[in-house]
């Protein structure tokens, strides 16, 4: 029961991925109102199947919704011909807009996937927050430099600026932060000294 249940958690996660997925192939196709409307009814279908399973809803996801609702709106709804050109960086803006808005709040993103995995008794820890603080501003870093990666990519123009610096620097950054997430919490936990179990953030999505 506990390994379906597991199973079923990663299929989920799976569909986390899955309009960013479509949205990469229709786009590559120049099909954009495809992208950007079908990345919008998987969105809310991952959001929904969340929500049936009793799965609270986490800024990060909230964030792809609110692209595709952008990029929906400009595409089918304004029929514009700017958000090809810029869509990269309207991308990690949002993210990075988000998770830098979570740290001024207090309330930084990355504590709602540990606490998926750390006990409850550990999630006024001054030892988990202070981890997830670190985390989060990890990543505000990492969305930051892709922001940085995707107006130069635009002002350069070309298979360069749209390849290199809007995709595979990037990306490149991005599996940098998943090995970051899976290896960084033990390590801090070990050196604070923390005995107990421990909080292991997963990958934002």
């Amino acid at each position: 029961m506990a390994e379906q249940k597991k199973l079923s958690g990663v299929a989920i996660g799976l569909m986390a991925f899955g309009p960013f997925v479509l949205y990469g192939v229709a786009s590559g196709f120049n099909h954009w109102r495809v992208a950007t409307g079908g990345g919008l009814v998987l969105c809310l279908i991952f959001l929904a199947v969340r929500l049936r399973r009793g799965i609270p809803t986490r800024l990060m996801d909230c964030t792809t919704l609110t692209f595709f609702v952008i990029g929906s709106v400009l595409m089918i709804g304004l029929r514009s011909t700017v958000f090809p050109a810029y869509n990269v960086v309207v991308i990690w803006s949002c993210f990075a807009v988000a998770a830098w808005s979570s740290v001024v709040i207090g309330h930084p993103f990355t504590t709602a996937y540990a606490r998926e995995n750390a006990p409850p008794e550990f999630w006024d820890h001054p030892i988990f927050i202070r981890l997830n603080l670190v985390m989060t501003l990890s990543w505000c870093g990492l969305l930051t430099v892709n922001v940085g990666f995707a107006v130069i990519g635009v002002i350069i123009g070309g298979n360069f600026g749209k390849l290199v610096l809007g995709f595979v620097l990037p990306t490149a950054l991005l599996i940098v932060g998943f090995v970051f997430n899976s290896r960084f919490p033990a390590r801090y936990l070990a050196r604070s000294g923390y005995q107990g179990d421990g909080a292991s953030p997963t990958v934002p999505g």
